[in-house]
């Protein structure tokens, strides 16, 4: 999920309803596999869906002029709502065996997660690093005015990043409910949403955009997973994970407007 909002981020947006869509897409597979669907076709829907919801949010941005955070959040209170009246608050099982074995499986001794998550970073950092759509995302994110004075498709850009964010939260809602073996209401959510965005600022994007690299979002991923795990071992309650997130999170944006301050001086 980081990889895409990572993207979103670099090129001057946001999303914070990643969450909901994550929950979402969950559901809409999981629905449809269990009604006979084929498992492929499902999983098509269920991230068209998401791709659907990040194109709303481009709208509303784009066309109403609504903040971002105030059209996300908005958009991810609806999905969140919709969520509970897809499966009328109810959990979605059994699960096929072979989606089940997406999520629990193993590739060479590395479960099938692992694999998935590299191969979308590797993609994300190729196109961000290596290809035109990388540059303008960079610029996009830089000085929006310069890019629309340089004749950027600025409108399609954030059409693709909006979506992008949304598919990535879509795979991973599928891939949680494969590992975890049904589609869960109260899977996702806010705290999902925190702990992306947070992976992504910690990982060194800036979230004034144009500064980021998704090798530093994958450090920032798997730091968090870390955390919570010693929190586990630890024995520590639950409850305190939000507030560790919460306060890496506050420090995090602390560190990236100092940075952005530094970086301006030099200049």
């Amino acid at each position: 999920m980081a990889c895409g909002a990572a993207l979103l981020i670099i090129g001057g947006g946001l999303d914070f309803s990643v969450g909901a869509i994550f929950t979402l897409s969950a559901l809409t597979g999981t629905s449809l596999m269990k009604m006979g669907v084929p498992i492929p076709v499902a999983i098509v829907a269920a991230l068209a869906i998401a791709a659907l919801v990040g194109v709303l949010n481009h709208l509303i941005i784009t066309y109403w002029h609504v903040p971002p955070i105030i059209a996300t959040l908005g958009v991810f209170f609806v999905v969140l709502g919709a969520n509970s009246l897809i499966t009328g608050g109810l959990d979605v099982l059994p699960l096929p065996t072979e989606f089940v074995r997406l999520g629990q499986g193993y590739f060479i001794g590395v479960p099938n997660i692992i694999w998935i998550a590299v191969l979308v970073g590797i993609i994300t950092w190729f196109a961000l690093e290596h290809t035109r759509f990388g540059v303008n995302v960079r610029a996009l994110g830089g000085n929006r005015a310069a890019a629309v004075a340089n004749g950027l498709h600025v409108k399609k850009l954030d059409l693709a990043l909006y979506a992008i964010a949304a598919v990535t939260g879509g795979i991973a809602g599928l891939l949680y409910s494969a590992r975890v073996g049904a589609g869960q209401v109260e899977a996702g959510g806010s705290a999902t949403t925190l702990v992306v965005v947070t992976a992504v600022l910690i990982g060194g994007v800036s979230l004034l955009g144009g500064l980021g690299n998704i090798t530093g979002v994958a450090i920032g991923a798997v730091l968090l997973s870390l955390i919570d795990n010693a929190l586990i071992v630890s024995r520590i309650p639950p409850q305190f994970n939000n507030i560790v997130v919460g306060a890496i999170l506050v420090c995090a944006v602390a560190v990236d407007h100092l940075r952005r301050q530094q970086l301006y001086k030099r200049r």
